[in-house]
């Protein structure tokens, strides 16, 4: 079953942020563990005033600090202490999944991260009209070898907002290759797990609030 809510994210997939922001990298001292997110919106997405957005961080969480990402980082440190992650905001390869490694080439620099951890938590831009002719499960499983390295734990997550032409290629390349698949579809169906009443823009809105954001983090720490 499909989640309309995919049609009525109206946040455009350009412009998210800076050229030059798309990779952020945050070392902590100490730090035993790394891992890598590679996301859209939901993982990281600068000031855009113009649609009511505020903040650099997972649209919609009221602060740095409530969005998934730096929620599976506090839940990692906490059984292992300091860790180090980079954020790869990887919403070019939504609008562009068919152009494979001439996309993921501005990401090259993340293979050098090395993580130990990658969560691939993206999906929900991937350009509609490319889905009526292209292979999506071929472009996605070349994106994920991309980022995934031979040593790290691989975590892959269903879109927020169900949409089987995307999520159905998505689960069956985890299964296909052994990654570990998170499930948080179902967040996307809660109205208490959106920002409906928080913001103006409609796209926005639609984007998970704290609570989202904790169900999501929560999911994906159960697998870490």
């Amino acid at each position: 079953m499909n989640n309309r809510d995919i049609f009525e994210n109206t946040v455009s997939a350009r412009g998210q942020l800076k050229d030059s922001e798309y990779i952020k990298y945050t070392f902590k001292e100490g730090a035993k563990l790394r891992v890598l997110f590679v996301g859209n919106s939901i993982t990281r997405h600068g000031v855009k005033e113009e649609i009511g957005w505020t903040r650099d961080c997972g649209m919609a969480a009221s602060c740095l600090e409530k969005d998934y990402v730096h929620l599976v980082v506090k839940g990692l440190e906490e059984k292992y202490g300091p860790v180090s992650y980079c954020v790869a905001q990887a919403v070019a390869w939504e609008y562009g999944f068919n152009q494979d490694g001439e996309v993921l080439a501005q990401f090259a620099e993340v293979k050098d991260f090395d993580a130990d951890i990658v969560i691939l938590r993206i999906g929900e831009n991937s350009d509609m009209e490319l889905l009526k002719t292209e292979d999506y499960y071929r472009h996605f499983d070349y994106m994920a070898k991309f980022f995934f390295n031979d040593h790290c734990k691989k975590v892959v997550t269903s879109l927020f907002w169900r949409y089987d032409p995307i999520d159905v290629p998505i689960q069956k390349v985890a299964e296909d290759n052994g990654y570990t698949y998170v499930r948080i579809d179902q967040f996307g169906e809660r109205a208490d797990c959106k920002a409906l009443d928080e913001f103006w823009h409609g796209g926005v809105a639609k984007h998970p609030n704290d609570k989202g954001m904790e169900e999501i983090a929560n999911a994906i720490l159960k697998v870490l």
